[in-house]
């Protein structure tokens, strides 16, 4: 996924939910800054270590409490993972409208945010062989709020950054 994406430098990739830290430790070896929100102290806790043990600790961020109770918008994400159940990112859902700048880019893995509209859906195959899907949005454009209040005017701007990004498997037609 984080090639995927073209994850690096540039990037501020916050995981919510980020459980044992793999992804926001994967990202900052990419370069990018990374910052898991997870409220499990123990998860926490390897998330720390397992940073530091790879050496990228100057590049994670935990943060340790409910992503319910994180401003993002203080963060300023390029990215934001989530790999949650679909009642919590129904839940999740306005914070992300209301906290995140246009052009965001949200993606989660296996379940929809119900009432966005994905601007990519890619079904992949995990290391253990199982069909994964990976969902992806951008705020100002995939959001109902967006939606409602006619976002096109900026539809050439979310292109022209999507496209930047070097997507893999995605056609540029």
């Amino acid at each position: 996924m984080l090639e995927m994406l073209g994850v690096g430098p540039r990037d501020v990739l916050v995981d919510l939910g980020c459980g044992d830290g793999r992804v926001v430790v994967k990202a900052a070896k990419r370069g990018a800054r990374s910052v898991c929100v997870e409220i499990d102290r123990v998860l926490c806790n390897v998330t720390e270590i397992w940073a530091r043990v790879e050496g990228v600790e100057d590049r994670v961020e935990v943060i340790c409490k409910s992503f319910f109770d994180v401003d993002l918008g203080s963060v300023n994400p390029t990215i934001v993972y989530a790999y949650l159940y679909p009642s919590v990112l129904e839940q999740l859902s306005p914070k992300l409208e209301d906290e995140l700048s246009d052009g965001t880019i949200i993606v989660t893995l296996d379940f929809a945010i119900r009432g966005w509209s994905p601007v990519y859906a890619r079904v992949l195959v995990d290391e253990n062989k199982f069909d994964r899907v990976l969902w992806m949005y951008v705020t100002g454009l995939s959001n109902p709020k967006a939606r409602r209040v006619g976002i096109a005017k900026n539809l050439g701007l979310f292109v022209s950054r999507l496209r930047s990004r070097s997507l893999r498997g995605v056609s540029n037609a």
